[in-house]
């Protein structure tokens, strides 16, 4: 009955925490979107790259921080690994996961650099009971075991590959040990198991096991016949406590938890406090855990504790707790897990969970305030020398906590107001808005509703109640005390009042609600106002100095109502108007920063100075924080371990030891800014992924290799990419760039991956590197180099080929060509020759005609001589055409300036012989015009009959012929102005050849004259 009385002691040692105050649980479920297989999350491991892999229901998956990877394998050279449930997984040799699938009693080896999955048989001496469950666990030596609940220990046969039983551990005959009563406690080298029959602990030094009844160094703990009766799961935190659960055969299934000193001789009821949370029977206790900064945790079934360090007890997270944002929901947590960046995450049959560990050690407290009969709106924050805080409130007066923020007793109201005040004084008590300790005295001045002024003193505990007239009733918004002691009041009303002297004066009325009363390093007073600005006062005489509207020009506000005013160390001072203002006032520049530049929301209400010089800040969107070093924003969040920040929008304070506070409805958020400063440079951008089209490559495989080898349809690909840093995930900003597409550095968006469509074949180098918010660069650049191969017809050989018989082509051609001139020159220099003799034969017979002519002449004297004259006469014409013909044909006059300089020569012959005037001009671009032999042959005749016409029948004194080029058309002119004809009435056979001629060129001839008017021939052929 011993543990019975343990047990009722600790329940009344049980207090329950009096405010909501716990850890910022992020959740990921598979309706995040984000890939998540299973909510029945049962396993987490953390590699050595940072990657989180995830034992679900459906299998086992990779998360690098924005997404989930399925790994399923159904390859050659590997067993099939497709979708079971995942029990455990843990590390085994060369970065390999050892993987338990305890629903289908198989075990394997998964290599995430090749994904290939190789089952571990399981080799036990007996048949293993049909109900046994099953539990891996690993030493310290690397050695991997199995827990088989009934059975025994087996043990992981590297070279064999399989589980064997070769009795590692020499437990007594008959005993077994528990699923999860396995303890490795390095410093002593001892296994300590938690066994059916009892506790036993085996000495690796001498190879013992010691138990009750084999026990020579009479240790205490196995001598202790209560903590070993039913004894399931044994634990030696770093304080050397040793902690035992157990189901004693007595307890009804209750299960009862110990905690006994170093020796084991001594129990240690007050460092169970809390433990013992929940109804008996509704929990089982399975596994304990203590991360690297010293917090320890116990969790199980229905149970999830941490050991609260200020308040010396445990801590129960219950599932689904009054305040959704610093709790979980769950019903079986099956493990914790500490990632590299001190981050606690947590598998539970609802998803995962983690959790930043600054709330753990009070780094950061989200708490809310108890509101049973109404809300508390916070309105101001003081720090008392003893360190408790004050909260003024609008209805409740003044909460008071200690630096824990557990309820502490306040005496403000102990001494109630006056008598003779009526009930909406002595109410306005309770309407609370602004605090301010005077430091000469010591005195708190709280200002209240209807212009109630109560002055605390806390080492008396007395307090004494003002009514100034000066004030009119109005609401005191804020209190603010200068370097000379005197205290300023700002009211709703708009009245600015000085306390100095014991005597209050109006220095300034602006007949609106003033927020914020600040004094600069230089003594000036600004005022923080409802739709009338920033204003800057002396304080000595009350003169304005400098007043900030949205009516300043370029250096206009973004909103005339501002809450909040800080000064940087810079001098700078900051105005929270909606955005955020950068104020120099020696050149009354203003610089605003709001959305669109980084601001989290243009609802700045807050600010609030760190000793280091970083500006903290309270938006809408909740806590971020400005850096006067790089001009970067960073939002902080529930990741951060801030839950409660878009409530806190009311007051803020710094304490002594530089904690920040906000407060508003019912919530505060305390921080250490600390705790969000690095020193470190943020980890080396990891390539967590390579996507072709929607197939994922194994990427640890691709890094391993010189260069990723694509072919040239892989040319559209996504490379993902991550600093496996979860703490700093978000606070990273990533820089790329392509070598061979991108000349700069580009800035990558929150996606965590960059898209390349349509990459032309090539080598391409991707380089990637990450910088956080204090400005530091990760040490190296990531490189992933790319080849992407080009189709086999832009090969080299390829275009080689197609070069050759190009060339090869063009040779032919060009033969031909040659081939085709030479006969054309052959034939036209035959037909010149054979003309030239059949010419020349003609004429030899007109010659002895002639001659036979001339001997008759003595018959027919006249008649001959008219004969013989027409012979000479034909026998001149066909010496002409003869002389036209042959020079038509040759080759060498195939330039158009030969055609152009006979043309010349005999419109001179002909015309000079008449005696006319003319002018022959051609263009320059007629002369790089080429015509063939027929063409040619056609176009002089053509103006050669023009020219004869005129010569013959036109009587005219001058000849104008000209040669031009329009439009790839050559145009030939020939006009006189001699006495012209009738077209009708025109006959003879050479307008006719014109037209024909003209027509075998594709052209057109118009002749154009009238009587008296001279005559105009316009040739037109096109050039092809």
């Amino acid at each position: 009955m011993r543990g019975l009385h343990i047990i009722i002691l600790l329940l009344i040692l049980y207090k329950p925490v009096l405010a909501q105050q716990g850890f910022a649980f992020t959740h990921i479920s598979t309706e995040d979107g984000i890939g998540l297989a299973s909510n029945h999350v049962t396993s987490l491991y953390q590699d050595e790259k940072g990657f989180i892999w995830v034992g679900t229901a459906n299998g086992l998956q990779r998360f690098d921080g924005s997404k989930f990877i399925e790994i399923s394998v159904s390859k050659p050279g590997s067993d099939e690994l497709l979708f079971p449930r995942i029990s455990q997984i843990l590390p085994a040799d060369n970065g390999k996961l050892i993987l338990g699938i305890f629903t289908l009693r198989e075990f394997g080896l998964f290599d995430p650099t090749t994904f290939i999955y190789k089952k571990v048989a399981l080799k036990p001496a007996k048949k293993i009971p049909p109900r046994s469950e099953l539990r891996l666990w690993k030493d310290s030596d690397g050695e991997i075991y199995l827990n088989v609940q009934g059975y025994d220990i087996l043990h992981y046969n590297k070279k064999e590959n399989t589980f064997n039983d070769n009795r590692p551990f020499p437990f007594p005959v008959g005993w077994t040990v528990n699923l999860y009563g396995v303890y490795e406690n390095t410093g002593k080298q001892q296994y300590w198991f938690a066994c059916d029959s009892g506790l036993c602990i085996y000495d690796k030094r001498s190879r013992q096991m010691w138990y009750k009844r084999n026990n020579p160094r009479k240790l205490a703990v196995l001598e202790n016949e209560v903590v070993q009766n039913g004894v399931s799961q044994v634990y030696v935190d770093r304080q050397k406590r040793i902690w035992l659960f157990a189901f004693p055969t007595w307890a009804n299934g209750i299960q009862y938890r110990y905690c006994l000193d170093s020796t084991g001789s001594s129990y240690l009821h007050k460092d169970t406090i809390g433990l013992n949370y929940g109804s008996p029977g509704s929990s089982e206790y399975k596994y304990f855990y203590e991360s690297k900064q010293g917090e320890f945790w116990i969790y199980g079934l229905n149970a999830l504790l941490i050991y609260d360090k200020n308040s010396a007890r445990f801590n129960y997270t219950k599932s689904t707790a009054e305040n959704p944002n610093i709790s979980i929901d769950y019903e079986s947590v099956f493990q914790l897990m500490e990632d590299k960046d001190g981050n606690i995450w947590i598998a539970t049959n609802n998803g995962i969970y983690y959790t930043a560990t600054g709330s753990a050690n009070s780094s950061i407290i989200n708490f809310t305030f108890n509101n049973k009969n109404a809300p508390v709106s916070i309105t101001d924050i003081l720090e008392l020398p003893t360190g408790d805080l004050w909260f003024s409130t609008i209805s409740s007066g003044i909460k008071s906590t200690n630096r824990f923020l557990h309820k502490t007793e306040n005496y403000v109201r102990n001494q109630p107001p006056p008598a003779t005040w009526p009930a909406l004084l002595k109410s306005a008590t309770l309407q609370t808005w602004s605090m301010c300790k005077q430091s000469a005295s010591g005195d708190i001045w709280i200002g209240c509703n209807n212009g109630v002024l109560m002055i605390h003193n806390p080492e008396k505990k007395t307090t004494r109640y003002v009514h100034p007239p000066e004030l009119n009733n109005g609401l005191i918004r804020y209190i603010a005390e200068d370097k000379l002691g005197q205290m300023w009041i700002g009211t709703a009303g708009g009245r600015l009042l000085k306390w100095s002297n014991n005597k209050f004066t109006v220095v300034y009325d602006i007949g609106t609600i003033i927020y914020k009363i600040f004094f600069d390093n230089q003594g000036w007073l600004w005022l923080a106002t409802r739709e009338r600005g920033l204003y800057a006062i002396n304080p000595y005489d009350g003169k304005v100095l400098q007043h900030y509207t949205t009516e300043n020009g370029p250096n206009s506000l973004y909103s005339n109502t501002g809450m909040d005013i800080e000064q940087l160390q810079n001098n700078q001072i900051v105005f929270a108007a909606g955005a955020l203002h950068f104020i120099d006032k020696k050149t009354r520049k203003v610089r605003v920063v709001k959305y669109e530049d980084g601001l989290p929301s243009n609802t700045v209400s807050r600010l609030r100075m760190d000793k280091r010089g970083f500006l903290w800040m309270i938006t809408s969107n909740g806590l971020s924080r400005y850096n006067p070093n790089n001009n970067h924003i960073t939002p902080y969040g529930r990741k951060d371990g801030v839950v409660l920040a878009e409530q806190a929008i009311a007051a803020d304070y710094v304490t002594h030891d530089d904690f920040i506070i906000f407060g508003g409805s019912n919530a505060v958020v305390m921080l250490n800014p600390s705790i969000f400063s690095t020193t470190q440079k943020p980890l080396d951008v990891t390539i967590t992924d390579f996507k072709i089209f929607d197939q994922f490559l194994p990427v640890d495989s691709l890094m391993k290799q010189p260069l990723v080898k694509l072919q040239h349809d892989q040319n559209s690909f996504t490379v993902y990419f991550a600093s496996l840093s979860y703490k700093q995930r978000d606070k990273l900003t990533y820089y790329y760039k392509m070598e061979g597409i991108n000349k700069d550095w580009m800035k990558a968006d929150r996606s965590y991956y960059v898209n390349f469509s349509l990459l032309p074949p090539g080598k391409y180098v991707f380089k990637i590197y990450c910088e956080n918010i204090e400005g530091m660069r990760s040490s190296n650049v990531t490189e992933l180099t790319i080849n992407i191969k080009p189709p086999f017809w832009q090969t080299w050989w390829f275009v080689s080929c197609v070069m050759f018989l190009v060339a090869l082509i063009i040779y032919e051609v060009h033969e031909m060509r040659v081939n085709r001139l030479l006969a054309v020159e052959t034939l036209r220099n035959r037909v010149a020759r054979d003309l030239h003799d059949d010419m020349g034969s003609t004429l030899s017979t007109i010659n002895i005609l002639s001659s036979m002519a001339t001997t008759k002449m003595k018959d027919n004297s006249e008649k001959t001589s008219e004969y013989l004259a027409k012979i000479s006469e034909y026998s001149e014409r066909m010496m002409d055409a003869m002389d036209d013909i042959v020079w038509s044909i040759k080759p060498s006059n195939d330039s158009m300036q030969k055609i152009t300089a006979r043309m010349r020569e005999f419109a001179t012959n002909v015309l000079e012989a008449k005696e006319i005037d003319f002018d022959f001009k051609v263009d320059e671009e007629v002369e790089d015009v080429k015509l063939n032999m027929e063409a040619r042959r056609d176009f002089f005749l053509v103006f050669k009959e023009a020219v004869n016409n005129a010569a013959k029948y036109s009587r005219a004194s001058k000849v104008f012929m000209e040669l031009t080029m329009q439009n790839k058309k050559i145009i030939l002119l020939v006009k006189d102005d001699g006495v012209g004809f009738d077209l009708t009435e025109a006959d003879g056979n050479g307008l006719g050849n014109m037209t024909k001629r003209a027509e075998n060129m594709n052209g057109k001839v118009t002749i154009q004259s009238k009587k008296g008017e001279g005559t105009t021939v316009r040739l037109v052929i096109p050039i092809l």
